[in-house]
């Protein structure tokens, strides 16, 4: 059964590859309302001409796409399909994603998760909180879709009548009916947002600012921009809103990071550039973020083996001897940052460019 990858699925596929060093995995990034069938087929014969030269390995492509091609024809999916696959070590996973990408197919050691992560970093989750003094609605945006999460409504007294109560305790009342109100909302946001880093608050009138003003400092953080909006906006407006607002501040976390990497690099701290200082680190768990040019491609070796990566070519591991295999070292890079829960953010930038493409910042000092 096909579902959406998420990011639990990247970090456990990072620790997978072929225990001999042989290039047995198949990744497939294919969207089936393209003309897929011409570009798998150049792509086939372009990989056949190149494994016939190892029968074994031939054998296991010829195998590992006659079962995707199957499953695909079983299963036909109008969402953008991501496949892992190697007969070789009976390994078949496939996966939906909710935005299309360009068709790509890769033969490889391991499973090539470089460009879901790209795609991910591109849809970062969003949350929403609409309001106004006596009703609240909670969403997510999620992949570009718009999730609802949780409404709640009070019956709050909004007009003093006249007899009974004076306006003062008519005033104390509503303040506390309000500020129970405002209270639950806090705790279900606390649950549902619990993950996200980003929240939009927005409404009619002045409940939002209340709002602000009396939850937790952890969520108030989370508080990216508040805006003035009515309370039964149109969703997709909604959407429009948010993924601006999403991108603007994407870019200025971006802007951030860079100027706290070169701030390091004068001081000689905490931050690394340059392809192979990052590769050390990366394979030593010691990243906290790393920001990748999103062009950048480094040839490079792997021994599955002893795990060790390094630019340029090798015929053989120089620790155990094995057959190493051609890699592209950012790839590696990422796939080490995924298992030691590393960020990674690809972007384009021109001072990111003249460092080497490459930069990280360090969790602590080694």
């Amino acid at each position: 059964m096909m579902r959406e990858i998420c990011s639990e699925d990247v970090e456990r596929l990072s620790e997978i590859y072929d225990p001999d060093n042989e290039d047995s995995f198949i990744s497939l990034y294919i969207d089936p309302e393209s003309p897929y069938e011409s570009f798998l087929k150049r792509r086939e014969e372009a990989c056949r001409c190149v494994l016939k030269k190892n029968p074994s390995l031939l054998e296991n492509f010829d195998k590992t796409m006659e079962r995707i091609r199957d499953v695909i024809m079983k299963s036909p999916s109008r969402e953008f399909l991501i496949i892992f696959a190697s007969h070789k070590n009976r390994f078949f996973e496939m996966y939906t994603f909710n935005q299309k990408g360009k068709n790509l197919m890769i033969v490889d050691t391991s499973p090539y998760i470089r460009p879901v992560i790209e795609m991910m970093e591109d849809y970062e989750d969003i949350g929403l909180i609409l309001m106004d003094t006596h009703r609240a609605k909670v969403f997510m945006l999620y992949e570009n879709k718009l999730v609802p999460e949780k409404k709640i409504a009070r019956n709050i007294l909004r007009k003093h009548k006249k007899g009974g109560w004076s306006q003062a305790r008519f005033q104390r009342i509503r303040r506390e009916e309000m500020k129970r109100f405002m209270k639950e909302v806090a705790l279900h946001c606390e649950k549902i947002f619990n993950d996200v880093d980003k929240i939009i608050l927005a409404g009619p009138g002045n409940g939002k600012h209340m709002f602000l003003e009396a939850i937790p400092k952890g969520l108030k953080k989370k508080v990216i921009e508040i805006l003035d909006m009515d309370f039964d906006e149109d969703e997709r407006k909604l959407i429009e809103i948010m993924q601006d607002m999403g991108k603007e501040k994407k870019k200025e976390d971006e802007e951030m990071l860079m100027n706290r990497i070169g701030s390091e690099i004068l001081k000689g701290g905490m931050a690394v550039y340059g392809v192979r200082e990052v590769l050390e680190r990366a394979m030593e768990g010691l990243l906290e973020v790393v920001l990748i040019d999103k062009n950048l491609r480094i040839a490079g070796w792997i021994c599955e083996r002893c795990q060790l990566v390094d630019v340029g070519r090798k015929e053989r591991c120089p620790y155990c001897g094995s057959e190493v295999s051609e890699v592209d070292v950012i790839e590696e890079i990422v796939e080490f940052c995924e298992r030691f829960d590393s960020r990674v953010i690809f972007l384009e930038n021109e001072e990111l460019k003249e460092i080497g493409g490459i930069a990280g910042l360090l969790r602590y000092r080694y």
